[in-house]
């Protein structure tokens, strides 16, 4: 391994001492002179057409600038989940519609010159409904006699695939599971905010926004208007976490509209009511895993069957199901491999992007299963997957694309001795065995991740950067940082290639006038993709300026070397120039400035491995579990800042542990109520509940990436769940599917049964 400056120490992210001291301004936070407050109004009907918007008394009241309806606002359809301009989406979805689809959903919106002037003119407004049947739940919208909540009906197939035959498949043992998995919400702690100012004089629109896609956001909005995309300014705002929320454009397409026609600069700010209902939210998901599987515990097929509730709009949902399938074969070998899918629309709040897109829906199902057949055939679980998993640079299923130098291998071995998996399996029992009460498993989970958006899509990332006038560097790079250290990443990346200090880079984040093309934060393609972009663009411009020094120095840049800023001549280290002097040289005397820009294309997609190894104790008497000790082990490639990469790690297993045993939406089955809409009655994973757990990275270096490193992001999730369920089925001798396992799941399973 190389020794790198930079790379690899453990240094802050550099946004830490602004949130800590209170000075970084989110977009909730900015002000300016004669700003405008929207607040919105919600609909009291699961599903219903509005009759008539009565907002006169709210139009009266002293302050309020405009009220908007389905019936003064254009009835044209846009999609939330539009990434690229040319994307094919769904189109459902209006500012107001008339058709209301879910409780709960905006039904008028004021804009006043304050918050609670805005509220307060919201509580005036009277809408009258013609109320319609609702259909609540998946079997009711999937029923003929169901009342269409589109044109084009209610069910949505998903292109099923099969890759060699699972039919015909040989196995002596054939194992059958179902799985359910309840609605999450994000639990971003900032809620979602935009602001969006309309210059008239040059009918120009800038839009802030915490979001994870400004050219996405722009393409939405633009289109949605009528405008030029030229004069749609988009600047990626602070952004207060994500975990997917902030992949989809919520609240801009509204905001901006009403800065437009009213020429003002507007802002509205989510409650966190708002936020849970009003944005979207985790899948609940129905699935089906069926296996063929040898004696010696080696895989011949595997079939999946998902149904997933998009909830009042498809928006994203039929890609999300799509990608479910199209990452099983990641971690496995799998001969014969069959999937298919349905989406169906149901009135209940939307539901759409949620971090790793798909890996944990199918890490549950697939993990949850292998576990059952490893208890059903007798089979320790981390035999079972070191017998079938792919090896580095094997080539996987689905996609015909090889998995890179992923280290599925070492993970589960380094993580079965550091976890003292035999240990630990023979005291649980000891303890089982002295005791009634307190039960005690282990489980754990194996699971990956993408690192770029090849081959689903050209994944193309850019970088433009110039040399300051005192050998400072300013990039420009497409780049969301959702405060888990990306520009920290980029700036070492680049600190690392100029060998200058990390207060002499200035990297700007995303904004549509200042930034070159890029997609935006999805798939982790963060550090892998952009980072690439960034060293390249940065080894280019060091080249430029090597060829200038030589000028300068009159000699062959051939026998120039550099060293901290500073290009020196091999045999006379005397004869030197420094960055500053250099750009002086090149702007006086050639006429020339020193900046580079350059877009890269990742042809991989190297997996990343994730093994996580959990113990858990069962209280039979309440049913409530708690996590003794875990493991998580990581084959990321090259860590950038490997501090933070453990931070991503602590929050995923915590992120996990809510998955599987208390992070559920709950709604009412006949009116539709979102019944948990704060976090005084949303049951999630506290810092109190987090176990003394443990980190484990594999640095085996990625070619293809910067420095060797690869993604983290999403993977850190994705193995908690199914290994905590595997634990709580261990230490019960149980076959629990059903999420979240909450003590009423765990206590109604045990009804009758010795344990």
């Amino acid at each position: 391994m190389e020794k790198y400056k930079v790379i690899g120490k453990e240094l802050s992210n550099d946004q830490a001492y602004g949130k800590v001291t209170g000075r970084v301004r989110y977009c909730s936070d900015m002000q300016s002179l004669g700003m405008l407050h929207m607040r919105l109004k919600a609909g009291t009907v699961a599903h219903g057409i509005i009759r008539r918007v009565d907002a006169e008394k709210a139009l009266a009241l002293p302050g309020v600038a405009a009220v908007y309806s389905c019936e003064n606002t254009p009835d044209i359809c846009y999609d939330r989940g539009r990434v690229e301009a040319w994307e094919n989406v769904p189109n459902q979805e209006k500012l107001f519609d008339r058709h209301v689809r879910f409780l709960g959903e905006r039904v008028a919106a004021v804009v006043a010159d304050s918050e609670e002037t805005a509220a307060k003119a919201c509580e005036l407004i009277t809408v009258e409904y013609e109320e319609l049947p609702a259909a609540i739940s998946v079997e009711e919208a999937a029923a003929l006699e169901a009342l269409p909540l589109h044109g084009d009906g209610n069910v949505y197939e998903v292109p099923s695939f099969e890759y060699g035959d699972f039919e015909t498949a040989r196995g002596e043992f054939f194992h059958e599971s179902r799985s359910h998995i309840g609605r999450m919400t994000h639990l971003a702690m900032e809620t979602q905010s935009c602001r969006a100012a309309y210059d008239a004089s040059s009918d120009k629109l800038t839009i802030w926004s915490g979001c994870q896609s400004v050219f996405g956001v722009r393409s939405t909005v633009a289109q949605y208007l009528g405008m030029p995309y030229a004069r749609v300014r988009v600047i990626k705002a602070p952004m207060g976490g994500s975990f997917g929320v902030r992949q989809e454009t919520l609240l801009e397409p509204l905001t901006a509209y009403a800065a437009r026609m009213l020429e003002a600069d507007v802002k509205l700010v989510y409650t966190r009511e708002e936020q849970i209902v009003n944005t979207m939210m985790k899948h609940s998901l129905d699935g089906t895993v069926k296996s063929r599987i040898r004696k010696d515990g080696t895989i011949e097929g595997l079939s999946m069957s998902c149904t997933l509730d998009a909830g009042a709009y498809l928006t994203v949902s039929r890609g999300y199901a799509s990608t479910i399938g199209e990452k099983i074969a990641k971690v496995y070998r799998m001969p014969n491999i069959h999937f298919d899918a349905r989406v169906v629309c149901t009135n209940t709040p939307i539901n759409g992007s949620f971090r790793s897109w798909g890996s944990c829906e199918e890490a549950l199902l697939l993990e949850n299963h292998w576990n059952m057949v490893c208890r059903e055939m007798g089979m320790d679980p981390v035999e079972f997957r070191l017998k079938n998993i792919l090896y580095p640079y094997e080539t996987e299923a689905v996609h015909k694309i090889p998995v890179g130098n992923v280290h599925f291998q070492e993970c589960l071995l380094k993580g079965r001795e550091v976890f003292c998996w035999e240990e630990r399996k023979e005291a649980c029992k000891k303890r089982n065995r002295e005791q009634r009460r307190y039960r005690y498993g282990i489980g754990m989970a194996l699971a990956s991740h993408t690192s770029s958006f090849y081959p689903y899509r050209v994944d193309v990332a850019s970088a433009a950067a110039r040399i300051q006038e005192d050998g400072s560097l300013i990039i420009h790079v497409g780049i969301h940082d959702h405060g888990c250290g990306t520009v920290m990443a980029m700036k070492k990346i680049a600190s690392e290639i100029m060998e200058i200090g990390l207060e002499k880079i200035e990297l700007n984040e995303a904004d549509t006038q200042n930034s070159l093309y890029d997609y935006g934060c999805y798939a982790s393609r963060t550090v892998y993709s952009l980072g690439q972009s960034v060293k390249q663009c940065c080894e280019h411009i060091l080249e430029m300026a090597r060829e200038t020094a030589a000028a300068a120095l009159g000699c062959s840049k051939s026998f120039l070397r550099y060293r901290a800023g500073e290009f020196f001549k091999e045999m006379e280290e005397t004869v030197r120039i420094s960055l500053p002097e250099v750009i002086r040289y090149s702007i006086q005397t050639m006429g020339q400035d020193i900046y580079y820009a350059n877009t890269t294309n990742a042809g991989e997609n190297p997996g990343v491995a994730a093994a996580h190894f959990t113990e858990v104790q069962v209280d039979t008497y309440t049913g409530m579990t708690k996590i003794m000790h875990c493991l998580s082990v990581h084959d990321i490639g090259k860590a950038i800042n490997p501090d933070l990469c453990r931070g991503q790690i602590g929050s995923g297993i915590q992120q996990g542990m809510g998955m599987a045993l208390c992070e559920e939406i709950k709604i009412h089955p006949v009116t539709g109520q979102t019944l948990i809409t704060n976090f005084k009655n949303y049951e999630v994973a506290n810092a109190c509940d987090l176990p003394d757990y443990q980190t484990l990275l594999i640095e085996e270096p990625e070619n293809s990436g910067p420095f060797g490193a690869k993604s983290i992001g999403e993977v850190v999730v994705v193995p908690v769940a199914p290994a905590i369920v595997a634990a709580v089925n261990d230490a019960l001798g149980t076959n629990l599917t059903r999420l979240p396992l909450t003590p009423a799941v765990i206590l109604e399973a045990l009804e009758g049964k010795t344990v």
